[in-house]
């Protein structure tokens, strides 16, 4: 699993969605959630089968 803090998770997630990236390669994304550790996050399933959490501290 790897994960990824960024500033702005909706913008991750838009960005990824109007790429075509699930589409495009096959992979399961996830819809952008609060979590109960303080931080919103979407999961990405890529290709190869790592798991990829983006995240932002909220």
């Amino acid at each position: 699993m790897m994960h990824l803090l960024v500033e702005d998770v909706q913008s991750w997630h838009q960005h990824i969605t109007e790429a075509g990236i699930a589409d495009k390669y096959d992979v399961k994304m996830s819809a952008v959630s609060e979590q109960p550790r303080g931080m919103l996050d979407f999961v990405v399933h890529d290709p190869s089968g790592v798991l990829w959490r983006i995240a932002q501290n909220i």
